[in-house]
């Protein structure tokens, strides 16, 4: 039998130590930031939802990006969210959410002055979180239940901070299923306010003439289709700031194959990824697809001219 001399022992050492190091370095490695899975992709975990004991897990991504589109409601159908695929879920600290639960606020703040609260005051927590895009959230009413004089189109969802309420822009009413439904960007109390009047500018009134700007998709998403709802949000976002303030104009995103969407999408006519321009001059609306858009993919400085042409020119039949 042959002796192993002394350096083939020493390799053999110095090859024993080092898969004991990287043993425990695999080990010791940080939850926080999970290894790549197989193929280069990130690692996913299951971010837990729950409206009111409705719980639901969704995949999410270790930078907090959603892998499929998620509809949860509870189960006496007062609340619901809808979050597309691919939209980035953040804590206060800027790391992948965990959590995202509903719950009843028992302690009833009172409405602003000649305002009434139809139904509960929701409570959506973490506090501190951020989602891009927006989150749509959807809250039923019970017709039988609002004032006198009150008519379902006065309806508006309404956020409390603080001891402010604060009129959400945007909303859908659905005078049928008796739901109402906008996009949040933040995590607060919310409820449905029912205003005896038409807000005023001091509560965040809609313009009756205005132009609203809608972006239909399908999941799963593929990159075209995300490039151009990041462009169209960054043109509305950046040249049209005033605007979006006042009321003049609105953005806004929907899943053609989410029911709660069938309205809208019925609406428009859409069927898959397509962007839609509707000026509305007094009540009426004039809608015009724009496909425009899909021979700039990729280019960043043509696709955004496009857009914001198509919107300035449609702002002038309202101003």
């Amino acid at each position: 039998m042959k002796r192993v001399s002394v350096v083939q022992k020493c390799l053999l050492v110095w090859i024993a130590l080092s898969i004991y190091l990287l043993l425990m370095a695999g080990c010791t490695a940080s939850p926080t930031t999970p290894p790549l899975a197989n193929g280069g992709e990130l690692a996913t975990y299951q971010m837990e939802l729950d409206l009111l004991g409705v719980k639901h897990e969704a995949s999410v991504d270790s930078h907090g990006r959603l892998k499929e589109s998620v509809q949860v409601t509870s189960a006496d159908g007062t609340i619901g969210l809808s979050i597309d695929s691919d939209t980035i879920l953040l804590d206060k600290d800027g790391k992948p959410l965990q959590l995202i639960q509903v719950a009843i606020d028992q302690t009833l703040p009172l409405p602003p002055e000649g305002a009434y609260i139809a139904g509960a005051v929701y409570v959506l927590r973490p506090q501190g979180a951020t989602f891009n895009p927006p989150l749509r959230l959807t809250l039923s009413y019970d017709p039988d239940d609002l004032p006198q004089g009150i008519k379902e189109d006065d309806l508006y969802i309404a956020c409390y901070e603080g001891t402010e309420w604060d009129i959400v822009r945007y909303k859908q009413v659905d005078t049928e299923r008796h739901k109402i439904a906008t996009r949040i960007d933040h995590f607060a109390r919310y409820a449905v306010l029912a205003l005896k009047a038409h807000p005023t500018s001091d509560t965040s009134s809609i313009p009756a003439d205005r132009v609203e700007i809608v972006y239909f998709h399908r999941a799963p998403r593929c990159s075209g289709c995300i490039y151009a709802e990041t462009g169209i949000r960054y043109t509305v976002e950046t040249y049209f700031k005033d605007e979006l303030a006042s009321g003049k104009v609105t953005f806004e995103v929907f899943n053609v194959a989410d029911k709660e969407n069938a309205s809208i999408v019925k609406k428009y006519g859409a069927f898959s990824s397509s962007l839609f321009i509707n000026t509305i001059r007094d009540g009426t609306d004039h809608i015009e697809e724009i496909t425009d858009i899909w021979f700039f993919l990729g280019d960043d400085e043509a696709f955004v001219e496009v857009v914001r042409d198509k919107i300035e020119k449609s702002l002038k039949g309202v101003r």
